[in-house]
Parts: C-alpha cells; structure tokens; sequence
C-alpha cells in the first residue's frame, strides 16, 4: 500500500511539474507574440489598425493558448493516469527516453531538447504572429477604393493566407525538429514528404486566389480600355476570356506546386521532366487562344473599320470576306500551336505532318464533293457573285445571304428557315440585291375606259409613290402587258434601290386605288356570253343573245333589284 501511495505521489508531483513548465511556456509564447506584433504595428502601412483589433487579437491569442494548455493538460494527465495504473513512474520513463534517444551523452540529449523547445516555441511564436499579419493586411487591402467591390473574395484571400502561413511555418518546423533530433531515416523522409505536400497545395490555393482577384480587378477595367483610341483597346474586348484565363491559372499554379514537390523530393526524374513540358504546352495552347481573338479583333477593324462605313456596298463585300479571312487565320495559328507543342513534348512533327499530306490525297479521291465545295466557294467569292445581305434565290430558295463560307452559303427565307446549301449546288443564281430592281404591279382596266388617260393617271401616280418612298426619282414605264376575257392588264414597272420594291409594290397598290377611285375609273367585271336554243321553229337556226351585267363602279358594292 505504501508502494503504491508513493508512486501515486510520484507521479502527481512529475504532473505538477509538467503543467507549470507548460503554463509558463504558454506565457512566455504569448507575451513574446504580443511583442512581436506590437513592434510589426509601428509600420506605417499598417498604422490604420485600431485599438480595438489590437485587443482583439491579444485576446485571440490567449484564447488560442489556453486551448492548447488544456490539450497538452488533459494528454499529460491521461499520460500520468495510465503511468500509475501500470506502475511506471513518469519521470523514469522520460528520462530512459532521452537516455535512449542520446546514448551516454547527456549534455547532447540537453542541447537537442533544448533546441526542439525552442523550434516549437518559435514556431508557434511565428504561427501566430503570421496570422494575425495576415489579418490586418487583409482588412488593409479590403479597405482600398480599387477593391471595394470585391470584399468576399478579399476576405477569401486572407483565409487562405492565414491556412497557407500556418501551413508552411509548422510544416518547416516539423522538418527542422526531425532532423535536430536525429530520427531514423523513413520517419524523416514521411515528414518531409507530408511537409512539402501540405505547403504546396496550400500555397497553391493562395496564388489561385490571389491570381482570381488580380484577374477579375483588370477585366473589370477592360471597358476602359477598349474606349482607348490604341493598340490597348484590344486587349479591352477580351473580356470573354476570363473564365479561361482563369482556368489556365489553376492548372499552371498546380502543376508548378507538384513539379517543385517532385524536384525537391526525387530530382531530376520523368515527373519533374513532365510538369516542365506540361507547363510549356499549356502556355503555347492559351497564347494561341489570345493570338486567335486579337487576329479576329484586327480583322474586324480592318475589313469593317470607318473606311468601309462610308461605303455601303464595301462594308457588304467586306462583311462577306470576314469570316473567311477569320477562319484561315484559325487554322493556320491553331496548327501552328499543334506543333510546337508536339516539339516541346519532343514529338517530331516531320513525319506525321508527311503521313497527313498522303492520308489527304488519298482522302481528297474519296472526297470529290467537299474539295468540289470547296473550289466553288473560292469561285463564289472572288467572282463576287453574292454577298453577305444580299436577297437571292438559288436552286428555288429566295432569302437573304447570312454567310458564305469556304464550303457552304446559308440563306434566310421569308420565314425564318436557314437553308445550308454547298457551294458545288449553286449552279445558278438570281441576285434581286445589285444595282437596282423593279416594282411591279398589275393593274386590271375594263374595255370601256380610256386607255390611254388610265395609262397617264398611273404614271404619275407611280414617280409620286416612288420618289415619295425612295426619295429620289426613278424610272416608271407603264404599259399595256395582256388583254384579258373582261380587261386590258397594265403594268407599272418602276425601278427602285435592290430591296425595296416589296415595300414600294405594297405602297402603289394602295395609293393606285385611291386615284382610281378619285379618277372614277371602275373595276372591270366578267363578260358571260349565254346561247338559247329555241324549238318554236325547226328550220330557222337557234338565236343567240348576249346577255351583258350592268356596269359597276370601281370597288363599290353592287345595288340589289
């Protein structure tokens, strides 16, 4: 009993000892921590903290201490519990560990405990110091005019910074501690292993979230920029390109993380030696992608620019040329990405660009109908044959030209419909959009008029309507075109600009209603010839009476008997 009544007291007296030299680490950190940040704060660039924040964070830090005074407590506590129960006295088993851990050396084992002590100590000291840095310079950069709109992310910013400091400052210490305390060599290399893992994928997520801030601040300035009479004003019409750009910089900040891991672990391996070649490849696929939308924004300028504006039939020439100059230039810088990426993978293109040149002619035998296309829209295009707006109608469609390109032309019907046809089908072509057209109208006239008044009447009906739509004067002829059972056909035929004779056609055959009324001319009406057979007498032939309607006046209602 007395056995066990002193080794109770052992252990409680080795407990008692362990908390109190934990309670005045605690403070020595704390009050070391407390200095450290009070001597950061006499910078100017962080002279806007208040009072306020400063004894929020001392309170932070207490708290933060305590905490781990009461887990390393409570560890210590089950450590000296379970010690009892086995009858093992604590301070034995600490001091055959440092014995065992130091050999017969005794002031080594003091210096490396020492050292350990202080690693742990400056790391917490740094830990905390870091994070609360982090803090104030997050809220110092929220405070800025040109971040007043992005808050959040700020904020998201600041955590990710405090996770990454706390991250690289316990993982550095972890490694630096095994190495002083000599440890074998698989628990070091697990360590650093663990260590360099944890840092760059944390560090990683900082520079993301750092480079998602930076990129959303300048695409928010674009605009700016693309009303800048420069060559800068391109780069502000690649707003678009956000969400890619930002796409290349995670991959970029991921795969350079895990190429350092892997440098710093296994030099000079096929992991290094890939992450290197995948950074190139990444590089050249985006720089293809920007070299692509500022050619597009170039050409746009140039083919559509103020010199083709002030000429509306170049503007259209122009506008049909665009897409095909647009998709040559696609192609040529896309293919040329594809091989130097191949280069940079230490492919070489040589063969396999010969190879292609064989799979296409034997291609191209098989393929008469598209290299046929192809060929016809050459043709279509430099013939100027038609272009982009233009109101054709080719193999019985009629619409509008929305694009030709290199191997088929899309027209719009009246209905909406899109018709793709190839260029090897547009045998032939009827172009309603050049120089001029005309406006046709027919016009019924009885017999019983005069003719040649009703045609005078429609003249000048027709240069009012014509010139009154237009707004120049234009040709009119109206002539005789057809004699009817019931009435003589006269067509007014004016030219007008290509695309408007639908709305003058409309327009004329209301206001030639209304001068024919005005003129009292009437509306023809059907002639019926009707044969009675009489049997009063067989010899004499059957008589035949012409029966005629009454005249009736020009689009009135006819009177009832």
């Amino acid at each position: 009993m007395t056995l066990h009544l002193d080794l109770l007291l052992h252990n409680l007296v080795a407990l008692c000892i362990a908390i109190v030299v934990l309670l005045l680490l605690s403070e020595l950190v704390v009050r070391l921590i407390h200095r450290g940040y009070a001597f950061v704060l006499r910078s100017p660039t962080l002279e806007h903290v208040t009072a306020d924040e400063r004894k929020s964070f001392r309170r932070r830090v207490r708290r933060r201490a305590l905490v781990w005074v009461a887990l390393v407590g409570a560890v210590l506590i089950g450590g000296a519990a379970f010690a009892t129960v086995r009858g093992t006295r604590a301070l034995d088993v600490v001091k055959s560990a440092l014995v065992g851990l130091v050999g017969d050396e005794p002031a080594l084992a003091k210096t490396r405990l020492l050292t350990a002590l202080g690693i742990v100590v400056g790391a917490l000291f740094v830990d905390a110091l870091a994070r609360g840095l982090a803090d104030a310079l997050g809220k110092a950069v929220a405070r800025s005019d040109w971040l007043e709109k992005r808050r959040e992310p700020v904020a998201e910013v600041t955590m990710r910074l405090r996770k990454a400091l706390r991250v690289v400052v316990l993982g550095a210490a972890a490694v630096v501690l095994t190495e002083k305390l000599a440890l074998a060599p698989g628990p070091q290399r697990a360590v650093l292993l663990a260590s360099y893992t944890l840092g760059a994928f944390y560090v990683s997520r900082l520079a993301t979230g750092i480079g998602y801030l930076l990129l959303d601040v300048i695409f928010d300035n674009s605009t700016r920029l693309a009303r800048v009479e420069s060559p800068l004003r391109y780069l502000g019409n690649l707003s678009h390109l956000l969400g890619i750009t930002k796409r290349v910089v995670d991959y970029c900040v991921y795969i350079t993380a895990a190429t350092w891991v892997a440098d710093a672990l296994t030099p000079d391996t096929w992991l290094s030696q890939a992450g290197r070649v995948g950074l190139r490849i990444i590089a050249i696929v985006y720089a293809s992608r920007v070299l692509v939308e500022i050619c597009v924004l170039l050409i746009n300028d140039l083919f559509l620019g103020k010199v083709a504006e002030e000429n509306p039939q170049t503007l259209q020439q122009r506008k049909t040329l665009v897409p095909v100059a647009m998709g040559f230039v696609r192609y040529a810088i896309y293919f040329s990405a594809l091989v130097l990426g191949l280069r940079e993978a230490s492919i070489d293109p040589t063969p396999l660009l010969a190879g292609a040149g064989v799979i296409g002619v034997a291609i191209g035998f098989g393929a008469q109908t598209f290299v046929g296309d192809i060929v016809a829209g050459f043709f279509i295009l430099f013939e100027n044959l038609l272009l982009v707006g233009d109101l054709v109608e080719i193999g019985g469609i009629q619409g509008r030209v929305e694009e030709i390109g290199v191997r088929i032309t899309k027209i719009r019907d009246e209905i909406g419909v899109l018709h793709s046809i190839p260029n090897g089908e547009v045998r032939k072509v009827a172009n309603h959009s050049r120089t001029y057209v005309n406006a046709v109208v027919d016009v019924h006239v009885p017999y019983e008029e005069d003719v040649q008044r009703v045609r005078e009447l429609l003249a000048r009906v027709a240069e009012k309507e014509v010139e009154l739509q237009t707004g120049a004067p234009g040709q009119v002829d109206v002539g005789v075109e057809e004699l009817n059972e019931g009435s003589i056909v006269l067509r007014i035929s004016a030219r007008v600009p290509p695309g408007k004779n639908k709305e003058v056609n409309d327009a004329l055959r209301g206001r030639v209603v209304e001068e024919l009324c005005k003129a009292q001319v009437s509306a023809p009406r059907p002639r019926r010839a009707v044969l009675i057979d009489s049997t009063l007498s067989v010899k004499n032939p059957p008589r035949r009476e012409i029966e005629e309607s009454a005249p009736v006046m020009p689009f009135s209602p006819a009177s009832d008997d």
